[in-house]
């Protein structure tokens, strides 16, 4: 198989990426918290495709290290693979966010149609208290929008009609009751394990890019230029035992100059 063969399937795994990325973008509403998610979940199961061709160039590279359309494709992926890491180290923190606002306006959104409910049911309720006929109540329930009375219900006598109307809002307030005993609690620990898992996937992610991502001219990859960071500032940070050292020679020095005086 030509090495060449690598690199060209290479760009078939990242072009079949940036396909299902972009199919994923319509209807475009980036501040919907849903959409968020749903891009986001995208990204994170897909995000092995773009993984996939720079392990496939790295490979093309080492084999025929002096194909100068292999390297410099290489080299491109490598630099867009430090926006990807960049990316994806983002994207954990914007997904908690977009979980947590999606979990809240779900419930608000419950609650405030239970209160349109009840707001009509207690309205429709008043209608038949209030009713001085039957073609009172039929104009009174057109009015809210309630349960139309039919033809046959109209040949009843009106307290028998405002009783069998008063006896079906009775059961509409019952399951309403019921519907509102059994929304769920705002608890926000509730997607706690899910939220872990998206934010640890795009961790993974992040790290995962940042092996093959590469500065134009840098012989490092982005994570180790990150781990030699790290490693620079803990050599640069004094130690505990360093510092108490420090302080008490500056002690015994002050004691000793006391002590000459």
């Amino acid at each position: 198989m030509p090495v060449r063969s690598f690199s060209q399937l290479a760009l078939v795994f990242a072009l079949l990426f940036a396909l299902l990325v972009l199919g994923s973008l319509f209807p475009f509403q980036p501040l919907d918290a849903a959409w968020q998610i749903r891009l986001g979940a995208v990204l994170v199961n897909v995000a092995t495709l773009p993984l996939l061709a720079l392990a496939l160039l790295q490979l093309a590279r080492h084999l025929e290290p002096r194909d100068p359309r292999i390297r410099a494709r290489q080299e491109r992926f490598a630099q867009l693979a430090i926006a990807a890491s960049l990316g994806f180290l983002l994207l954990a923190p914007l997904q908690i966010s977009a979980g947590l606002r999606l979990q809240s306006r779900g419930g608000a959104e419950q609650r405030s149609q239970l209160q349109r409910a009840e707001r009509q049911l207690a309205g429709l309720h008043q209608a038949v208290a209030q009713a001085a006929s039957k073609a009172d109540l039929k104009s009174r329930f057109q009015a809210l929008n309630g349960p139309g009375v039919s033809p046959a219900d109209l040949e009843l006598p009106l307290p028998q009609l405002k009783a069998q109307a008063t006896m079906a809002l009775d059961q509409a307030q019952v399951q309403f009751a019921r519907q509102r005993a059994a929304l769920p609690a705002t608890d926000p620990l509730r997607l706690l394990p899910e939220q872990l898992r998206n934010t640890g996937a795009c961790l993974a992610l992040a790290c995962g890019f940042a092996i093959f991502a590469r500065r134009r001219g840098s012989e490092l990859s982005l994570l180790e230029e990150g781990q030699r960071s790290l490693l620079r500032m803990r050599m640069q940070r004094p130690s505990r035992s360093a510092t108490v050292s420090h302080k008490e020679y500056i002690r015994q020095l002050s004691g000793e100059q006391k002590r000459g005086d």
